[in-house]
């Protein structure tokens, strides 16, 4: 049986549609205006090459995004930069990131919170931008994406969806080599809700992301996607107070202008193992990572004047003053709404592991001094809950089961 919808009925759709097309189409244009001006890492950056013969191709052992360095060497080999392959895309994707935690307070009546919250999102885009690479941002997206679909769709989930979603899902997984361990909790929730039906988009994931860990096993030796994971544990290690000197410094073989991934892989893999002998031996070493000053003053309330902006903040820069306490005071905020709330709705608990671990990887595999670019796509996940339904609010069943709400197309 069907139902004709009466002319009002018809005009209002129209009219929350059109806002909803006009809002996004700001929100793109604003975010090209906003962020693509910042500059940004390139893919191959730390491959240390940037002139042919020795760009890298996606069987490099780079971590992340490897296909994408397919458009940036067409690019940087016929125009010598990397601006619509990085900034613009950079761009593009804070502005559709912004798009949907505004359209998701605007539908759910919590716009007075968005106006607490969202200058300091804005602040931390634009300062991971600077010189943020542009996995930063798809990573977010396509997590907070991801988010959208596990909160909203219910267990009738259509075939439209779950091509999206495994779209949604394969970024995530191709923008950083955690990024794995977020698929495997999506698409387990989603089994565990809707059963077979969710197969495909897994396949789709599978497929597409296989031969890269194919590449990884034959070339290096690993299965993970990042040749740099044994480095980044030793970062971690001496920001905790550990001896940096006990492990090998493997950036001197990434300034030589002969880079060497293979000598990389094996360099860090040795780190790797010194680092774990010492969680086994010493595991107050491990527990030391997760100190509560660490937790909260690096990355918590991460200082966005990290060293790849070149910003140094002076005590008499009153511009850098104004950003820092109105950047702090929405992390504040965002937190602050995000406790209140969290017992009351039962839906929280999908954002609170994403949080959680979005904070457990970096506190594991970063000295802290580009926090804010490593923790803004959980960050985002933070303000995107602030947006959320409020609790008193009912649980529209309906609005549960659309089959392509706005904010998942």
């Amino acid at each position: 049986m069907t139902f004709t919808k009466n002319p009002r009925s018809l005009m209002v759709h129209l009219k929350e549609s059109l806002i909803g097309k006009s809002g996004l189409i700001f929100c793109i244009i604003f975010g090209i205006l906003a962020f693509s001006g910042t500059s940004k890492i390139p893919n191959f950056a730390l491959m240390g090459a940037y002139q042919l013969p020795n760009f890298p191709d996606i069987t490099t052992g780079m971590s992340i995004l490897r296909i994408w360095t397919i458009v940036e060497k067409f690019e940087y080999s016929h125009f010598g930069e990397l601006y619509f392959s990085n900034n613009f895309v950079y761009g593009l994707f804070a502005g559709y990131l912004i798009y949907l935690i505004c359209n998701r307070a605007i539908k759910n009546n919590n716009f007075s919170k968005l106006l607490l919250v969202l200058p300091g999102l804005l602040i931390a885009i634009f300062f991971s931008a600077s010189p943020g690479p542009i996995f930063d941002i798809t990573f977010a997206v396509s997590l907070v994406v991801s988010l959208l679909y596990l909160l909203d769709i219910g267990e009738q989930i259509s075939p439209t969806q779950v091509f999206k979603l495994s779209f949604w899902v394969t970024l995530m997984y191709m923008s950083r080599p955690f990024g794995m361990y977020f698929a495997f909790v999506i698409y387990g929730y989603f089994f565990f809700k809707v059963g077979k039906r969710i197969l495909p988009a897994i396949a789709v994931t599978v497929l597409v992301m296989a031969p890269f860990h194919i590449i990884q096993l034959n070339k290096f030796d690993t299965f993970t996607l990042s040749t740099y994971s044994g480095t980044n544990l030793v970062e971690a290690l001496a920001s905790s107070g550990e001896n940096p000197n006990q492990f090998l410094d493997c950036k001197e073989i990434l300034g030589r202008e002969n880079y060497d991934t293979k000598e990389m892989v094996d360099c860090s893999n040795i780190n790797k193992s010194r680092a774990t002998h010492l969680y086994v031996t010493k595991p107050t070493v491990f527990l030391g990572l997760f100190s509560p000053k660490r937790v909260v003053k690096t990355f918590m309330f991460a200082n966005p004047f990290w060293p790849g902006t070149g910003i140094n903040p002076h005590p008499k820069n009153l511009h850098l003053i104004i950003v820092s306490i109105i950047y702090y005071v929405s992390l504040f905020f965002t937190y602050l709404i995000f406790i209140l709330n969290f017992s009351k709705n039962r839906f929280y608990i999908f954002p609170l592991t994403f949080f959680s671990m979005g904070l457990i990887f970096p506190l594991l595999g970063t000295d802290g001094s580009e926090a804010i670019r490593i923790f803004m796509p959980f960050i985002a996940v933070a303000y995107l809950t602030v947006t959320n339904k409020q609790p008193n609010q009912s649980l529209d069943a309906q609005a549960l089961n659309q089959p392509d709400s706005a904010h998942t197309s």
